[in-house]
């Protein structure tokens, strides 16, 4: 094998779907990941993501080499056994990148044409990142 040989993908099974944890603290990485038209518009954009672990104590959602967010906890062990069987390949899944009050969330699993759900309750622990400019920290409002 050399060394651009590229990974497969095995494609995750995520049942019904869920809705990804963290959504404050990702803010940044989920803006940065839609073009300028996905973020002018109101409607979810369907979106690739990959599962991923490092090595660290959660499995994080990549899109568009962005983490978008973090696989809640009724779905960590699930996800974990499906990366450990897949090797060396990518587990993917499909997504949609929504708006939620003045936020995006991300869905994880087949596109839906209604709403989405609530997150449930423990899937956003994470302070949302402090506003800056030019690396310098902006007091809060």
């Amino acid at each position: 094998m050399g060394m651009f040989t590229r990974r497969g993908r095995v494609t995750a099974d995520v049942g019904d779907g869920f809705v990804a944890g963290e959504a404050a603290a990702l803010q940044i990485g989920l803006s940065a990941a839609l073009t300028g038209a996905e973020r002018g518009s109101s409607a979810p954009v369907r979106v690739d993501l990959t599962f991923e672990t490092e090595g660290g104590e959660h499995v994080v959602l990549v899109c568009r080499n962005h983490t978008v967010g973090f696989v809640p906890p009724s779905h960590e062990e699930s996800v974990r056994a499906q990366i450990a069987a897949a090797g060396r390949a990518h587990l993917a899944t499909l997504g949609q990148v929504y708006r939620d009050g003045a936020g995006w969330r991300l869905w994880v699993g087949p596109p839906r044409a209604g709403g989405f759900p609530a997150p449930e309750p423990g899937a956003d622990t994470l302070a949302p990142p402090q506003r800056r400019i030019f690396g310098l920290a902006l007091p809060d409002d």
